[in-house]
């Protein structure tokens, strides 16, 4: 197919670099992938297993826990729930309790951490790595011991026997009582946060960070997650009912923001907490920033996730939302004079029962206006693997264009109600397969389905210029993330590519273009384009969505095409390659379902 893109002299406003920002969301399988330990649940976390009385994750050592009793007490604890007990009462021997399926690299030098207090007498405490069917060096084993009867902590250091998944033992000696609160195995050198996962940074554009995420934030209380470490409790989620984690929390996210030059992007709890507590954190975050002598930033504060709909344990509608805008905004405008306020902007406030939709983004936009800076919503996309290639690849270029058109309406709507106020998205992705109880982490492809949307999406984005402040992709980590986490190893997903095409061109001046593509649906054309233009230079983000048509593109006042650089792949669920794009004077080819930045 031939098709013709021509500048046309006018510009679509100015595009920041903000629209490549992204989230970390407090869920299940994100901040404990964000550690450095190797250990699941290595703070005991209830309920007990009603047959051991241990753990999840945590099983004894041998058949049938012959002289030895476990239970998990509750209110025994250092780090704010339940403890670990372990009595051997047996004359003599040994027992214990193992957690299988640890992963270990040959050559890894680990230190165990263990905050236990002992009943009676000192026990001296076993701990080891080992492979299935094997017994371990000595290298992988130590000894610590424990002879005080209230918390304290203990240290050992034990080598990786081999790679690949071991047991990681505690062993107790008979006629023994000790009760631990949490054990850690980590590498030697590291803090609890992981460095593989801090050093990802560097290989991606990240200006605006959120935290601590969607809907995990309506029971977020920021208290936990500060000061000691070992003193951070694990917690019940009762949105997604899963266990809600601190070990990385306020103090490392802003380190992290300040290693990293990224803006903070707060979301405020306001359903299970209170105006005073918000403007506690809001106070903490910037004198956070003010005790080290660092500028204090035009931080975001977002109020609420998503507590227009009925899946969000804070649901209400837009009246009530303004009248809780009213009790907390102004408590942490005093707090943090700097912030930047955002709040909910969606359109209606669902209900249980049909018909019982009420208005909300109306009644914020009149009755709210002066309480904040940004209207900002959440918008996902939704595909089908059970689709064929070319229909899941139309079904891409129409959730693009409805997403445009939205983009579009919500501007509208901010202009129409005369108010100088931005937008914002809270959190963006192509929804395929994902769950949040599917057993298999909340994962996403990341295939060029993802890719070719997320290309379309920043498109748009960039077509509504200035007024669209900050759009964050969901999730940085595992959760439908960038990066994912396996076997304690970072991996890259596909959407980085992307990220990392466009980054240069932001921010910059998005130039008005008439693109002439045939259509490939009633909604949306086959080739989609972007061109932003810097002091550098001018870039080009071409999109070709037909899954079958190969596209010659001549581009006309836009200057001459000195580099192109293209992601592609075949089919569904493989991996998307990079290539170098065809050109040919101002013609540049497009392969069937492929994005090409060109710079001009």
């Amino acid at each position: 197919m031939n098709v013709r893109i021509r500048a046309t002299g006018g510009l679509l406003g100015r595009a920041g670099h903000q629209l490549l920002s992204n989230n970390i969301e407090a869920y299940e399988n994100t901040i404990p992938s964000m550690l450095s330990d190797r250990l699941r649940n290595p703070k005991f976390s209830g309920p007990e297993n009603a047959q051991t009385g241990l753990a999840a994750e945590w099983e004894p050592s041998g058949n049938t826990m012959a002289g030895m009793s476990c239970r998990l007490v509750p209110g025994m604890y250092l780090s704010g729930r339940e403890a670990q007990l372990i009595h051997s009462y047996a004359e003599s021997g040994w027992c214990g309790i193992l957690q299988a399926g640890v992963q270990v690299h040959a050559g890894e030098e680990f230190e165990v951490e263990l905050w236990a207090r002992v009943q009676h007498r000192p026990v001296t405490v076993t701990v080891e790595l080992r492979m299935p069917g094997k017994t371990a060096p000595a290298a992988s084993k130590a000894t610590m011991t424990c002879d005080l009867a209230h918390w304290h902590r203990r240290t050992c250091r034990i080598a990786a026997p081999e790679s690949g998944a071991v047991y990681f033992h505690i062993g107790i000696p008979g006629d023994s009582r000790i009760v631990i609160d949490q054990v850690h195995l980590r590498p030697v050198g590291q803090t609890h946060v992981s460095q593989e996962l801090l050093d990802a940074f560097d290989k991606f554009p990240c200006p605006v960070l959120r935290f601590p995420g969607g809907c995990v934030t309506c029971t977020y209380h920021w208290e936990h997650g500060i000061g000691p470490v070992h003193l951070r409790p694990v917690c019940d989620d009762p949105v997604f009912k899963y266990k809600l984690y601190y070990d990385f929390g306020t103090d490392e996210y802003l380190a992290l923001c300040v290693a990293r030059s990224i803006r903070p992007f707060i979301t405020l709890n306001t359903s299970t907490a209170t105006p005073e507590d918000a403007a506690g954190w809001a106070a903490y975050v910037r004198n956070w920033y003010a005790s080290r002598g660092l500028p204090i930033p035009a931080s975001y504060f977002m109020f609420g996730n998503e507590n227009y709909g009925t899946w969000e344990i804070g649901h209400m509608t837009g009246e009530m939302y303004v009248a809780q805008l009213r009790e907390f905004v102004p408590r942490v405008r005093q707090a943090y004079p700097e912030a930047r306020i955002l709040a909910i902007g969606e359109t209606e406030s669902g209900a249980l029962r049909n018909g019982g939709n009420t208005p909300w983004r109306s009644v914020i936009l009149e009755k709210a206006g002066d309480l904040f800076d940004t209207l900002v919503v959440t918008r996902y996309s939704w595909g089908s693997d059970s689709l064929s290639l070319a229909d899941s690849m139309k079904s891409v270029a129409d959730n693009v264009a409805d997403k445009q058109d939205d983009l579009q309406r919500q501007a509208q709507a901010i202009r129409d109600a005369k108010l100088a106020r931005t937008m914002a998205i809270a959190e963006w992705n192509l929804w395929t397969r994902a769950s949040h109880n599917d057993h298999v982490g909340f994962f996403e492809p990341n295939d060029i389905r993802h890719c070719l949307y997320a290309a379309g999406y920043l498109n748009a984005f960039c077509r509504v210029g200035e007024i669209l402040e900050v759009a964050n992709y969901y999730s940085l980590v595992n959760t439908m993330g960038m990066i994912h986490v396996h076997d304690s190893r970072v991996q890259f997903s596909d959407i980085v590519k992307v990220f990392n095409l466009y980054a240069p061109a932001l921010p910059g001046e998005v130039l008005g273009l008439e693109v002439t593509a045939p259509a490939l649906t009633e909604k949306s054309k086959a080739v989609d384009a972007n061109f932003v233009r810097t002091a550098k230079a001018t870039y080009g983000f071409l999109v070709n969505f037909s899954a079958t048509e190969t596209a010659a593109v001549s581009l006309e006042g836009l200057g001459t095409v000195r580099e192109a650089l293209g992601l592609s792949a075949s089919a569904m669920l493989e991996p998307v390659r990079e290539f170098q794009p065809a050109v040919a004077g101002q013609v540049v080819t497009l392969p069937p379902m492929s994005l090409v930045r060109v710079k001009c």
